[in-house]
C-alpha cells in the first residue's frame, strides 16, 4: 500500500511536537491533518480566568492594629472545639470556609456564598474577633491564645519566676543572718548566767558606747571572764561611794578594794573628787596660792556664814594653823611639776621646777652638800 501524502515527513521516535501533521486513523485515505497545540491551551487559559467569577471566595478575616495571622489566630481551637470552618493563609490574609460550603456563588455579584457569609453571625468567631481586639483574658485556657500572647505569658511568667526567687534567696539570707543574731544573743544570754563577771552593766554599757554588736558583746564577756579585758566605767554613785572609803580609810585600804574587787584607783579617786584640792608650795607661798588654799578650805562654809550675817547673827571664825610631821624625801607633784619636800627657807637657792635630769641631779647635790635640808613639817591650814 502506497500511502500519498501532501506533505513529505520523515519520521522520528520521539514524541511529535505541537504543529505536526498526524495520520488521521477514522479516513481511509491517510492524510495527514495539522493540529495547532497552543489553539487548547489559550482555550484552558481563557476558561480558567472565567470561573474565579463562580467560585466562592470565603470569609476574609481582618486583624486589628497590624496583627499577623500566624501569630494571633488561636489555631489550637480547632483540636477543642468542633469549629465549623476551616482556614487558609495566604500572603499574609486569613480566609475562613464554611464546611458546608458548596464552593460556587448564586449570585454573580457575591464574593462568598451563603454558608460562608453566615459565619460572620457565629458566636465562636465573635468570641475571637473579639479576644483579637482586647485581648484574651490571662487566666483563659491556653487553646484561646494565639502564639504571640502565649510567648508574652510566658515571658511575664519568666520574669515572676526570676523575682519570687530572687525575693526567696534574699528571705533566706535574711532568716539565716537573724537565726545567727538569735543564737549569738541566747550564748550572751548563757554567758551572763553563768556569773562569771560581776559588773555585767558596765560592760554592756561600753560595748553599746563602742557601737559593738552582739559578737563584739559577747566577745568582750568573754575576755572579761577570763580576767584579759576588765571595763573601767562607774557610775557616779559608785565614784562617791569609793571616794568615801578613800577618805575614811586612806590610800591603802582604797588600793586594797581596787585590787580585790575592781573598784576606782587613788589616781581616779582623786581626779573625781568633789573636795577641791590644795596647792603644795615647793617654797614660800604665794598669796595667790594662799588665796586658793583657803577659798578651797573654807569655800563650803562660806554660804553658811552668809547665812548667819543676813539672819543677825554674830558671826564668829576660827582659822586654825598647824603643823604635821612629813617624811623627809623629795616628791614630784604631777599638777605643778614641782618638787617638794625641801625646806621653804632654803628653797630659793636651787631650782625646784623638774625640766630635765640635770635639775634632779642638781637637787640632790645640794641636799648632799647641804646647801638644801629636807622638809620635815607641813603647815595646813
Amino acid at each position: 500500500m502506497t500511502a500519498t501524502t501532501e506533505h513529505p515527513l520523515t519520521c522520528t521516535p520521539s514524541i511529535p511536537p505541537a504543529g505536526i501533521d498526524i495520520l488521521d486513523a477514522h479516513s481511509g485515505t491517510g492524510k495527514l491533518e495539522l493540529i495547532d497545540m497552543d489553539v487548547f491551551e489559550f482555550e484552558d487559559a481563557l476558561q480558567g480566568s472565567q470561573m474565579p467569577a463562580n467560585i466562592c471566595r470565603g470569609y476574609a478575616l481582618i486583624f486589628p492594629g497590624g496583627q499577623s495571622p500566624h501569630d494571633s489566630y488561636p489555631f489550637a481551637l480547632h483540636n477543642h472545639l468542633e469549629l465549623p470552618w476551616d482556614y487558609t493563609v495566604r500572603n499574609g490574609q486569613m480566609t475562613l470556609f464554611a464546611r458546608s460550603c458548596s464552593g460556587l456563588v448564586k449570585k454573580d455579584n457575591d464574593n462568598s456564598c451563603r454558608a460562608c457569609q453566615n459565619l460572620l453571625a457565629n458566636k465562636m468567631l465573635e468570641g475571637i474577633i473579639t479576644r483579637l481586639e482586647e485581648g484574651a483574658d490571662e487566666n483563659a485556657s491556653f487553646a484561646y491564645h494565639g502564639f504571640r500572647c502565649l510567648i508574652e505569658m510566658l515571658h511575664r511568667k519568666n520574669r515572676r519566676i526570676e523575682f519570687h526567687r530572687l525575693r526567696g534567696l534574699n528571705q533566706a539570707r535574711k532568716l539565716l543572718s537573724r537565726t545567727t543574731a538569735l543564737s549569738d544573743q541566747k550564748r550572751l544570754l548563757l554567758a551572763v548566767a553563768s556569773g562569771k563577771v560581776t559588773c555585767v552593766d558596765r560592760l554592756i554599757t561600753i560595748g553599746l558606747a563602742q557601737k559593738k554588736g552582739i559578737r563584739g558583746l559577747l566577745e568582750a564577756y568573754l575576755k572579761a571572764g577570763m580576767g584579759v579585758y576588765q571595763p573601767r566605767s562607774y557610775t557616779e554613785e559608785e565614784d562617791m561611794k569609793n571616794i568615801l572609803i578613800w577618805r575614811l580609810s586612806g590610800n591603802r585600804v582604797a588600793q586594797i578594794n581596787h585590787r580585790a574587787n575592781g573598784a576606782q584607783c587613788v589616781t581616779y579617786l582623786r581626779s573625781h573628787s568633789t573636795v577641791p584640792s590644795l596647792i603644795p608650795s615647793p617654797a614660800q607661798p604665794t598669796i595667790e596660792q594662799v588665796q586658793k588654799n583657803l577659798e578651797a578650805t573654807i569655800g563650803g562654809v562660806l554660804d553658811v556664814l552668809h547665812d548667819r550675817v543676813q539672819t543677825g547673827g554674830v558671826v564668829h571664825a576660827v582659822i586654825m594653823f598647824d603643823e604635821l610631821a612629813t617624811e623627809k624625801r623629795i616628791r614630784w607633784d604631777p599638777k605643778t611639776n614641782f618638787f617638794l619636800g625641801i625646806c621653804r627657807q632654803h628653797a630659793h637657792k636651787a631650782s625646784t621646777k623638774f625640766v630635765n635630769e640635770e635639775d634632779m641631779e642638781e637637787l640632790f647635790r645640794n641636799l648632799d652638800d647641804g646647801v638644801l635640808h629636807y622638809a620635815a613639817e607641813v603647815r595646813m591650814i
